[in-house]
């Protein structure tokens, strides 16, 4: 178990759709946009970067912000 795991937070940038449906907020059509943003653009380097994905506003983010991490981004 990886320490965001362990914090009881999602990393945004290895979630599979069911984990981001667990948000509130989050359902089937946007968990799937946040993976295709992800896959199409990279890893996300900051949480508020999940904005940049169509259906999560400014709302849901409010509403998860404190449930996801990035991880530590080792390269």
């Amino acid at each position: 178990m990886n320490a965001a795991a362990a914090e009881g937070k999602i990393n945004i940038n290895t979630a599979s759709a069911v984990e981001f449906q667990t948000l509130k907020g989050i359902g089937e059509t946007i968990a799937q946009r946040i993976i295709d943003y992800r896959e199409t653009n990279g890893l996300f380097k900051a949480t508020d970067e999940i904005k940049n994905t169509k259906g999560v506003g400014n709302k849901i983010f409010e509403n998860i912000k404190d449930q996801i991490t990035v991880g530590s981004t080792v390269n």
